[in-house]
């Protein structure tokens, strides 16, 4: 194509301005294609960018976005259920000029919806006087009877607002669909721009972008603002949480980052409970009042006793507690019944009505075929419309129609004649397109480079433009969401159907002030009030409590992995023979204990396992105590409270997801060695970071708890198994998987010896892998636990007991002759093998007392409510 002013070849060889969409980029001249005016700055930049600079800085958005994390999760999806967010790197750019169009409209359309819910929920006077059609509401399922004259804090129902646009041929924006139930996508922006921004710097700073974070920290302040009178009437601190269907749902990434961000709580219907009205989370220390709930769960979901009772979402009585205005929901319950489509063609007049001005921006033209001229006119023109749904429970996707056969066609408008108020008809309209970087196979995305890095093609986009309430009214986030269609000329832009997205940019203005100081791009400013730090939730606690776990499972598994592949691969079969038989059938015997090596039947008489099997067992996902299955189980526990992780933590744990797959085929004996080495090092690297860098705060307390529950029993058992028959290769063995080889070496240069082997493992205080430390540790943690001086009783008495062994009568012959006394040394271990034992049995019992006193709370002082 022709572009002027000129531009290198490179970057638009492949580049398709059609005429029957509007471009982002260039637009016609005569017959000449010339780039837009605020796009010219930024394009020469990136042309004056050498291929392979811009290839890596396409690599580093990629990199980024796998360390951050940032998913969007769809379900049966081929490339995993979490799927990695695609961003392109290129932004989308608007004027200065255009967007303080589109911000006026979208504020205009935020206050005319809060208005709308009030009246619907209050007085009903549009239903009254035929403004809207009372048969399009009451027979909406989104509205939630239960909740009429219920009249939330403030009188604002609508906090958190989204609308869809798209741009016509001819340049003019429309509204496709609006989002005021639970609308996501605000913090996907927030992290596009934190991503684009550090890996286009030069181009970010040079181009005047209108920062996010204001809008962020104005949302944040204003949900502070709805806390209920009494709340503060009684000196208390507002609580807000963020409530989240779970980690399964499609866009919890996006919970946990904005609850991070915001330094609310992510919660989940469990953590919540009602009492006398009044929502309450459920910490360690007791009940904490809730004031206010950033819903993400849709309405429907929120409460199984008034509204859907096969719900597993929500909290019982939620809407009891709405109704007497002890907590604000936002967006107010009832509020997604403003989403339908049937409702866009009646704006218009509702518009005048309530906010006496026309509407700034038009909805997409739509008629609800509920109306018997609007039905006629869908059947007459059907093969030129889209056809939707009217009511998000009827589930069904839209169907353009003009692409359907006679046949298929004619059904469609059947359906529609017998039902007609189950549907909506919309004109169809073709998206804008705008320039994303191309692949190798002609796409867009974060794929591997094309082979020139600079060459753009075109694909059809959607802006999802957002708007918050605070004490001024509604603000509108400077940009949005843009999202981009996965293959040319497609239809439907939507993440679920592998669609993309980018970071929108929105040109500073003289004109316009500028928030002072500017923060760094995803950084939110810690809030004003500062609310004393809140207590930990039961249910975190209890990931906490299984991170730690699964983390040291991962560990022992991998260090006992190597250990008995080292000696399997060195002697083979004549390991099995002699006094080193004993210990390859010790370890062996051990893996199964640990779940490496599935239990066989007369396992003290079977033959030992090849280094082959081994090696598969210890990265096969269905064996329950292998390396991966572990590592897939720290991943997901680290999911669950990843609102409570830094981006730092983060993005250690999420480097161990690479160790966490399968390999593709059995591994060597080599290969499985050196995979073992790397997966220790991962975690070694990240139980240092959580001893330097995590607050001491409840959740590091409970990780730690885990972890020494696990290390400890471990322990015990390898001590049992190694320790109380001792040898040479035993005692090597046992100081290699306790990763204790040169502190022993330092103490004792004459060879290997039980007793001072034992006082290195068992009893030495200050080696952190040591039974006593444990031990030790543990009962310090656990009375420091809200009262857990009851609950670290126990670990004294058996800290006490392990002290008391006269070790020196049970290890005071020599090695050499051990196979000769062997009798003898079975009685003189036996009080050795009774601590162990119970040791070992006290580890499940502190676990199990843990989880009745603080994640299921089935003592009646964890019942106890406080208000702070």
């Amino acid at each position: 194509m022709q572009v002027q002013p000129h531009s290198p070849p490179a970057l638009l060889a492949r580049y398709v301005a059609r005429p029957d969409r509007y471009d982002e980029l260039c637009q016609r001249i005569g017959s000449v294609v010339v780039l837009r005016p605020h796009w010219r700055d930024f394009f020469h930049g990136l042309a004056a960018m050498p291929a392979d600079e811009l290839s890596a800085r396409r690599a580093a958005l990629g990199r980024q976005i796998h360390e951050n994390g940032i998913t969007y999760n769809v379900y049966a999806d081929p490339r995993g259920f979490a799927r990695p967010w695609e961003l392109d790197l290129l932004p989308y750019m608007l004027p200065a000029a255009e967007w303080a169009q589109i911000e006026a409209a979208v504020i205009q359309r935020a206050t005319l919806f809060d208005r709308i819910l009030a009246d619907l929920y209050g007085e009903q006077t549009l239903l009254e006087q035929g403004l809207v059609p009372p048969a399009l509401i009451y027979g909406h399922s989104g509205f939630l009877r239960p909740l009429v004259g219920a009249r939330p804090a403030g009188g604002r129902f609508l906090h958190l607002y989204a609308v869809d646009l798209a741009r016509s041929p001819d340049g003019r924006w429309w509204v496709v669909a609006d989002r005021t139930q639970a609308p996501s996508g605000a913090g996907y922006a927030l992290e596009n721009r934190s991503v684009v921004a550090r890996v286009l710097p030069e181009l970010y700073r040079a181009a005047g972008v209108e920062p996010l974070v204001p809008f962020f920290e104005g949302f944040r302040d204003g949900l502070v603002e709805l806390a209920p009178a009494d709340g503060a009437a009684a000196g208390e601190d507002p609580l807000i949480v963020v409530l989240t269907p779970g980690p399964y749902n499609e866009t919890y990434f996006e919970h946990a980052f904005l609850a991070r961000e915001m330094g609310f709580p992510l919660v989940e219907g469990q953590d919540l409970t009602v009492r006398d009205d009044k929502v309450w989370l459920r910490t360690l220390e007791g009940l904490r009042r809730v004031h206010v709930i950033l819903r993400r769960v849709d309405d429907l979901w929120c409460d199984p006793l008034e509204l859907r009772e096969d719900s597993a979402l929500g909290v019982a009585g939620l809407v009891a507690a709405v109704r007497a205005g002890m907590v604000t929901v936002a967006n107010a319950l009832g509020s997604g019944i403003l989403e339908t489509g049937a409702l866009l063609g009646y704006l218009p007049r509702l518009c005048e009505h309530l906010l006496g001005s026309k509407l700034r921006m038009p909805s997409v033209a739509t008629w609800w075929c509920g109306e018997p001229a609007a039905c006629e006119y869908a059947l007459k023109h059907l093969r030129e419309l889209v056809i939707k749904p009217a009511y998000p429970t009827l589930g069904a996707r839209p169907v353009f129609c003009g692409d359907l056969p006679v046949a298929e066609l004619d059904a469609l408008a059947a359906r529609i004649a017998l039902r007609p108020f189950d549907f909506v008809a919309q004109e169809m309209v073709n998206l804008s397109q705008a320039p994303v970087l191309a692949d190798e196979a002609g796409g867009a995305g974060n794929k591997a480079p094309a082979r020139d890095a600079r060459a753009l093609v075109a694909r059809n986009i959607g802006l999802r433009v957002f708007a918050a309430a605070g004490a001024e009214g509604f603000r509108v986030l400077p940009g949005g969401l843009v999202r981009v269609a996965s293959e040319a000329d497609m239809r439907i832009v939507s993440m679920q159907h592998g669609g993309g997205s980018k970071d929108a940019w929105v040109l500073g203005s003289p004109a316009r002030p500028r928030p002072v100081p500017r923060i760094v791009p995803g950084q939110l400013a810690p809030f004003a009030g500062g609310a004393r730090v809140l207590g930990l939730s039961s249910r975190v606690a209890e990931n906490f409590f299984w991170l730690g776990r699964y983390s040291e499972r991962a560990d022992a598994a991998a260090r006992l992995g190597r250990e008995t592949l080292a000696r399997l691969g060195e002697a083979g079969e004549a390991s099995w023979l002699g006094e080193d038989g004993k210990v390859t059938a010790a370890l062996q015997a051990l893996c199964r204990q640990r779940g490496l090596l599935a239990t066989v039947a007369g396992e003290a008489d079977a033959a030992p396992t090849p280094p082959a099997p081994l090696a598969q067992a210890l990265f096969d996902p269905a064996q329950p105590g292998s390396v991966v299955a572990n590592l897939r189980q720290v991943l997901r526990v680290a999911a669950l409270v990843r609102d409570r992780l830094s981006p730092d933590s983060w993005r250690i744990y999420n480097r161990l997801s690479e160790f966490a797959a399968a390999p593709a085929q059995a591994p060597r004996l080599g290969e499985a060695l050196q995979r073992l080495d790397e997966s220790l090092l991962s975690l070694v690297t990240l139980s240092g970071f959580v001893i330097e860098s995590m607050p001491r705060d409840a959740g590091w307390r409970f990780l730690s708890i885990g972890r020494r529950i696990e290390r400890l029993q471990f322990l015990a058992a390898a001590l049992s198994a190694l320790l109380l028959e001792p040898s040479q290769g035993g005692l090597k063995v046992l100081l290699a998987i306790t990763d204790a080889e040169l502190r022993y070496r330092s103490r004792h240069a004459r060879g290997l010896a039980p007793q001072p082997v034992a006082e290195l493992v068992m009893l030495d205080g200050d080696n952190p892998r040591a039974l006593r430390y444990q031990l030790d540790s543990l009962a310090e943690h656990v009375a420091l636990l809200p009262d857990g001086a009851a609950l670290a009783a126990p670990l004294r008495e058996r800290l006490a007991a392990l002290d008391a062994l006269a070790l020196c009568d049970c290890f005071v012959h020599e090695l050499a002759g051990a196979r000769s006394r062997a009798a003898a040394q079975a009685r003189h271990c036996e009080p050795l093998r009774q601590v162990l034992d119970d040791i070992w049995r006290g580890g499940n019992e502190l676990a199990d007392a843990l989880a009745r006193r603080y994640f299921t709370h089935l003592d009646a002082r964890s019942r106890a409510t406080v208000s702070l």
